[in-house]
């Protein structure tokens, strides 16, 4: 088990489960539902925002907009664009994941279009014309099964 993991316990645990249920919850609830003092539940919820082990955030859901054409995609991006492609990326609304990697493609974006025809030019056409980023490959994603945003640790990762 890591450093970091052995700062958070089992009541963090309980807290971070609470908060996945609902991230609006009071305090108050917490405490009544975990067993523990709602000003430990509060002193925790800190810590673990200070931390950056948790954020309280809203998740947008893009289908309720209308962005249901997504795809996967891996680029293999040169070291002289790579910095200045990526915050290409960022400032792209239609971008909403970026991550480096090793092998064949060294960058992967997951995208979020209106339209199938939207998703296409870009593939297609847009991003062929970028000097230094090539296509590597594709994946268009019918339906998402599980998100980042449903993933928690498991109890046994904290500390009793």
């Amino acid at each position: 088990m890591s450093e970091i993991m052995k700062s958070f316990d089992k009541i963090d645990y309980k807290i971070i489960r609470e908060l996945a249920e609902d991230a609006r919850m009071p305090a108050a609830k917490i405490a009544a539902n975990t067993g523990v003092n709602e000003r430990t539940v509060r002193r925790r919820i800190n810590h673990l925002v200070d931390t950056g082990a948790i954020r309280i955030t809203t998740i947008v859901s893009p289908d309720m907009f209308g962005y249901l054409s997504i795809a996967d995609i891996n680029l293999k991006v040169d070291p002289e664009v790579y910095d200045s492609f990526i915050e290409d990326c960022k400032a792209n609304p239609n971008v909403c994941y970026i991550a480096s990697g090793w092998g064949k493609a060294n960058l992967a974006i997951e995208t979020r279009f209106l339209s199938n025809e939207e998703m296409y030019d870009y593939i297609q056409k847009t991003l062929p014309q970028i000097e230094g980023v090539e296509v590597v490959n594709f994946f268009i994603i019918p339906k998402i099964i599980y998100n980042i945003d449903e993933w928690l640790p498991v109890e046994s990762d904290f500390k009793d």
